[in-house]
């Protein structure tokens, strides 16, 4: 089973990775937890963002954490501990097990790719982040309405996830946490 690639999609991804790689550069903020990320995700420990795009019945969804959010550092794995931490991050945001979206839209993973900064030859003690990338396939894409993160309980550092999503034209935001991890998209 293979998807197109939608054009609004890649303008939105391409929108999404220069507005990260600029603002990853120009912002890292290690201790102030209270500041919101900025739009389309800045480097910020304890928070992520999560895009969600469905055209049709196809749908991207893209997920960018700081590595410090997700396995507690953002220097390359020295140890064979660190190398197993980041081995085992990478293979739970591979298996796509962390998000649900509601049974009636009847969706289908068809690809799901992640990827961190910390595997990198050139990953130092600077920034680093933790990437994943899906592909679904909806056979009832009028009938989705809901996304549940299960990804808080496995990922106790992460505190929130900015959720920002396009569904056949309708768009929205919302923030999820441990306390409210499922989003509405009526």
């Amino acid at each position: 089973m293979r998807l197109s690639l939608l054009p609004s999609v890649l303008i939105i991804g391409s929108l999404l990775y220069c507005t990260v790689a600029g603002a990853h550069d120009a912002e890292h903020d290690h201790g102030n937890h209270e500041e919101d990320i900025t739009a389309l995700g800045a480097h910020v420990h304890g928070k992520a963002v999560l895009t969600l795009v469905l055209e049709g019945n196809e749908m991207q969804l893209a997920f960018q954490s700081a590595a410090q959010s997700i396995v507690g550092f953002e220097h390359k794995a020295q140890s064979n501990e660190e190398k197993q931490e980041v081995a085992a991050a990478i293979a739970v945001f591979s298996q796509a097990e962390w998000f649900s979206l509601n049974a009636d839209a009847n969706c289908e993973l068809a690809q799901a790719d992640a990827s961190t900064d910390l595997t990198e030859l050139h990953a130092n003690t600077g920034h680093a982040d933790f990437y994943a990338n899906y592909q679904l396939l909806c056979q009832r894409p009028a009938r989705l309405n809901e996304l549940q993160l299960s990804i808080f309980s496995l990922v106790p550092a992460l505190e929130q996830i900015d959720v920002q999503w396009i569904i056949n034209g309708k768009q929205g935001a919302s923030k999820a946490s441990l306390g409210s991890s499922t989003i509405n998209f009526r």
